[in-house]
């Protein structure tokens, strides 16, 4: 086996979280470099798709033991065929065309040593950083960051939307989101980001670790707050003030970015929606009322609201779309 592709093993300690740091770094590094002989390169939407279409095979095998040695061939097949895609390629780019008609844009900028990245699909994408640092981008963000960070005093990025940052813990190069003049700087945390160029506020809501948020202050001076675990920092861009929010007992989004375990055993889609709704403080609705026959057999295991919709997505041939605050199912469902 080629030393750069990452065994099979391997492939089900990442999806699992057990993984070591090393071997994390090894599966995101190769996900990275995955290229089509179309000449088109394996976006973060394509990873992101494969990594939960992999996954959803392994619970889908583990999930049934009536079939579950049918499926473990399958399984491992499927996988080591994900794998050899680097020396194959045999056409996931049109396979992922007619999954996503609306694909996310990733381009490489004028100055080369930069990349801008946009989500454009009505969907949660995750997209990996240079320094394996993961953010979650709601529908229309949008972030500018270099090719790599090595040689660079700090891990510096460009910001707008809303998202979602888990940055990797390095003390000697801070992690620095730009979002206009509001600038917000970690060492390693999780926390999210609400910077929508048309509202008339920004948002920093902290998960764990704490963040130092600088606001302009007159036309000269900069305010910085720090901000611990549930906390959030809320700036006025007319009137430059900052206001700091504790969230221990107030709504919140934070829910939305928790990772949870989760195990549904043949069960309707519409108790699935109940308790995702209780569970991440969203609202679930049905474009088609069918999907609420079909029944989901599937353990979750520390995953967060996104990776659940896109593998319950990929289960029952279903496909989710955020429009506002609700979160809508779309499909032909299930006869009952």
């Amino acid at each position: 086996m080629n030393p750069n592709i990452p065994s099979s093993q391997i492939l089900k300690k990442y999806l699992s979280n057990l993984c070591s740091s090393e071997e994390r770094a090894m599966v995101d590094a190769w996900y990275q470099k995955l290229n089509l002989d179309s000449g088109e390169a394996f976006s973060v939407s394509d990873e992101s798709e494969l990594y939960q279409r992999i996954q959803s095979q392994i619970h889908k095998a583990e999930s049934s033991s009536s079939e579950k040695a049918r499926f473990t061939f399958r399984i491992w097949k499927f996988i080591k065929a994900a794998a050899a895609v680097i020396f194959l390629s045999f056409g996931l780019f049109y396979f992922f065309q007619f999954h996503s008609k609306n694909r996310t844009a990733i381009k490489t900028n004028a100055d080369s040593s930069l990349v801008t990245f946009q989500n454009n699909q009505k969907k949660i994408i995750r997209y990996t950083l240079p320094d394996h640092s993961i953010v979650w981008l709601r529908p229309g963000a949008n972030l500018v960051h270099p090719k790599e960070f090595k040689h660079k005093k700090n891990r510096e990025i460009r910001f707008s939307g809303e998202g979602f940052f888990d940055i990797v813990h390095d003390k000697k190069h801070p992690f620095i989101v730009n979002c206009g003049s509001v600038k917000t700087q970690v060492l390693g945390t999780t926390f999210s980001v609400r910077a929508n160029t048309e509202e008339s506020t920004f948002q920093v809501s902290v998960v764990t670790g704490s963040v130092s948020v600088s606001t302009p202050k007159g036309k000269n001076n900069m305010e910085t707050v720090v901000l611990q675990p549930k906390e959030q920092a809320i700036y006025e861009k007319a009137s430059q003030n900052v206001t700091v929010n504790h969230l221990k007992n107030a709504a919140s989004n934070q829910e939305n970015w928790q990772s949870v375990s989760l195990a549904f055993d043949e069960t309707p889609m519409s108790e699935v929606a109940n308790r995702l709704q209780m569970t991440f403080k969203i609202k679930i609705e049905f474009a088609n009322l069918n999907i609420k026959k079909c029944r989901l057999k599937v353990d979750f295991n520390n995953q967060r609201l996104p990776e659940i919709l896109d593998m319950i997505d990929i289960l029952l041939g279903t496909t989710y779309e955020i429009d506002g605050s609700r979160i809508v199912l779309k499909g032909d469902g299930c006869n009952g």
